[in-house]
């Protein structure tokens, strides 16, 4: 047997931190007891993400609960695996009195030592690692082995942990603080480093957070924009950085080379890839947001006609393995996605190449095909998830449609893509954008086709949605010239146009004689079930709007029959909405509320803004006498999704009067301020609180449930009365603290203690109960 020495004792190898470390609480936790239960844990993840500072971090945490202490061992620069052996008994210190350190010499020196071993940077040795590993963990029994790499070891007892980017901010808020977001923070720490006094203030608040945003919370590119904010300022560097990801080349010389620019990262993922694997990686960059297999297959399918099923699944695997794809399952399904600075990579090679025309084509066929599948199975319980889809997917399609009306010959699939986009327009208030499509599309294909007319039918309705009488007209007469030279069966379209048009326009008798025109063609030529449903919907509301109360209930019953029976969601909810006006106006509130709440039901399921506007705007009128605060904080729910939507209640002369009305109501029986902090506490109300507030699942909003009177306030400081009356005007902490002449942290304190104090979890509690004591 070969003689072993070990080098002068020393705990570990673990090289000194030079920078902050920034964040990861959960992490570090979650790999500490995994390292701590386990003999193999693999961190994940792309690279330049912070696999191997989280590792160093963990492995200096256990450090002193190791008895043999903790070993980094870096990999990356090594090219040769034979010599992996000996670069992990240098680290150990062993020297080999015969001949250089080989498996047989470390496993035995590890046999009997408990110590975790730090295995930086795997995935260009993988399958040598791999086999190392195995041995070791199998001889050595108190061997516990940490690695980092951009793919598994997948060996016998490995854990994976993928390590995700640091949390970003959604859309910026102006009293979003600095300690809000790990990326942020990181990046203001890099920032300070070569540009010593920055501040995170009003003035590059919005552009820092979008940097963090648009580098995707990755630590390396964050790291490496810092040092361009000593020649430009942060809005400056942020619109650079939307085209031109090459900013990020220019890196520390003291670290390797793979992380010394972006590029030079992305370049090394990439060399680690099969040539199918890079063909796959730059076919994919053509998605810009998350993407389904059925996609994959698509547009790979396009590509190599030879491919099948499996082989492609395989491929996306490898690709998800190597970190160039991550996944996540949203209702039960798996979507793909890749990160911004590899889907340009990946773009810029398919750009080389010429592919992308040929690429982009594939994409518009499959969103066309797939929202033709949506169609054919509207009438079903998968109704929501279809949905769903649609808003996760919606970049997609805005690439499938930019691609459409820029190729020549590809306007009327575009069309046909952007009509059938009227029911998601409709559902998530997205009426601007898709109009903008129909326009530009309905111009570009001019030949005389259902096609077009159903892209006639669209842009009508939206038209009409936002209030745009002069449009609608112009649409609803120019659909009704196009149906009269196409087959009769198709001139229920122009009707519904020509109903929709006259319903915003308030005359609703003639409203419910067309829309009567386009049901009898329906059923005369078999229409689709979808498309009767959604008819007997618009006569029910069309005859409520002209004074038919009976004939609307029936109407909407008809409708809930073949929608209940289908197991359809998005048109039963909205006769369920206009179902409760019927009722209510009929004299029966209980009844009206009980059918807005099945419809707020299904609207939360949905996440549907048009309809949630709609039933928390009847809500607020049913509630405007027995619980007007309720009432007042409702219609500043039901205005922010107005505003959203960039259209308004008033584009609908059937129901303004009645928000008038209520609206007087309101203000006479609360008065203007208590009103007004109402409105402003539902205008600040998100939407899963603005619906429990609709269904009576906020407890505070009752008075008789609030958990404190009008003598609370005397429980609060003079203070926190001052800033309670703040928050209920919709102000935010900073702007409560430029009021005051406090700081921001000393404003939090106030909030915090008022909440605990009063029993509330929130701030919108805490402004509907200030409006509530402040009634007379």
């Amino acid at each position: 047997m070969s003689q072993l020495a070990r080098a002068p004792a020393i705990s570990s190898s673990l090289p000194v931190e030079l920078t902050e470390f920034v964040g990861r609480r959960q992490d570090r936790a979650d790999v500490r007891q995994l390292v701590t239960e386990g003999r193999l844990v693999t961190l994940t993840g792309l690279g330049g993400v912070g696999k191997t500072r989280l590792a160093l971090r963990v492995a200096r945490e256990l450090q002193r609960s190791v008895p043999d202490g903790v070993w980094f061992v870096p990999l990356a620069e090594l090219s040769d695996p034979l010599l992996i052996p000996e670069t992990i008994g240098a680290v150990l210190g062993i020297h080999d009195r015969s001949s250089e350190v080989g498996t047989i010499q470390l496993a035995e020196y590890l046999r009997e030592r408990d110590l975790i071993l730090v295995l930086d940077n795997c995935e260009h040795l993988i399958e040598h690692c791999a086999m190392l590993a195995d041995t070791l963990l199998r001889t050595c029994p108190r061997l516990r082995i940490l690695a980092t790499s951009r793919e598994p070891l997948r060996i016998s007892g490995e854990v994976i942990r993928p390590v995700g980017p640091l949390a970003v901010p959604g859309t910026p808020t102006e009293d979003m603080s600095l300690h809000d977001h790990e990326a942020v923070r990181f990046f203001v720490e890099r920032v300070r480093h070569v540009v010593p006094g920055f501040d995170f203030d009003g003035e590059n608040r919005t552009a820092v957070l979008e940097i963090c945003r648009h580098l995707e919370g990755i630590p390396l590119a964050l790291e490496l924009a810092a040092p361009r904010l000593r020649s430009m300022s942060p809005a400056e560097l942020l619109e650079r950085l939307r085209d031109h990801w090459e900013l990020l080349d220019l890196g520390d010389r003291n670290v390797p080379e793979r992380h010394r620019t972006m590029s030079a990262c992305i370049e090394w993922s990439y060399a680690q890839c099969s040539r199918a694997e890079r063909r796959m990686w730059t076919l994919l960059s053509i998605f810009a947001s998350g993407f389904e297999m059925d996609a994959i297959h698509y547009v790979t399918r396009g590509d190599d006609p030879s491919a099948t099923p499996e082989s492609i699944a395989l491929l996306a695997q490898a690709l998800v393995d190597k970190s160039i794809l991550t996944t996540e399952f949203v209702d039960g399904r798996t979507q793909f996605r890749m990160h911004e600075v590899l889907r340009q990579f990946g773009a810029a090679h398919l750009a080389t190449a010429g592919s992308t025309a040929p690429v982009r084509q594939r994409v518009l066929d499959f969103y066309v095909a797939l929202l033709r599948r949506i169609d054919e199975d509207w009438m079903s319980p998968r109704q929501i998830g279809w949905m769903r889809r649609m808003r996760r997917e919606d970049a997609n399609i805005r690439i499938a449609l930019e691609y459409a009306c820029s190729e020549i010959g590809a306007a009327t699939v575009g069309l046909e893509l952007a009509a059938r986009m009227r029911k998601y327009a409709m559902a998530y208030g997205a009426f601007t954008e898709v109009r903008y499509w129909l326009r530009r599309l309905i111009a570009l294909a001019t030949d005389d086709s259902l096609v077009r007319l159903r892209g006639l039918r669209a842009a009508c309705v939206l038209a009409a949605l936002q209030g745009d009488r002069e449009s609608s007209a112009t649409l609803a007469s120019e659909a009704r010239e196009l149906a009269d030279r196409l087959p009769p069966e198709a001139a229920w379209l122009a009707d519904q146009a020509t109903g929709w048009h006259l319903m915003f326009l308030g005359d609703h008798e003639a409203c419910v004689e067309s829309h009567d025109r386009a049901l009898a063609t329906l059923l005369e030529h078999g229409g689709a079930l979808r498309d009767i449903a959604e008819t007997h919907t618009l006569i029910g509301m069309s005859c409520g709007f002209a004074g038919d109360l009976t004939r609307a209930a029936r109407s909407h019953e008809l409708s809930l029959e073949i929608c209940e029976s289908s197991g359809e969601s998005w048109c039963r909810s909205f006769s369920l909405w206009h179902l409760g006006l019927v009722v209510w106006a009929g004299g029966d509130q209980v009844t009206a509320l009980e059918l807005e709440g099945k419809s707020l039901a299904l609207k939360r399921r949905m996440g549907e803004r048009l309809g949630l506007a709609l039933c928390l705007e009847a809500c607020a009128w049913m509630h405007a006498s027995d619980a007007p605060v309720r009432a007042a904080t409702l219609l500043g729910a039901a205005d922010r999704l107005w505003r959203y939507m960039a259209t308004s209640l008033e584009a609908l002369p059937g129901l303004t009067s009645l928000r008038q009305r209520c609206e007087l109501a309101l203000r006479e029986s609360l008065g203007p301020d208590p009103y007004e902090a109402s409105y402003a506490a539902g205008l600040a109300m998100d939407e899963d609180a603005a619906i429990s507030c609709a269904l009576s699942e906020e407890p505070t909003l009752q008075a008789s449930a609030v958990p404190v009177t009008a003598s609370g306030l005397a429980r609060l400081t003079r203070r926190e009365r001052q800033v309670a009356e703040l928050v209920a005007t919709g102000l935010t902490n900073q702007d409560i603290a430029s009021k005051l002449t406090l700081s921001r942290r000393t404003v939090e304190g106030h909030v915090e203690r008022a909440l605990t104090k009063l029993g509330f979890t929130s701030r919108t509690q805490l402004a509907v109960w200030v409006s509530d004591q402040s009634r007379p």
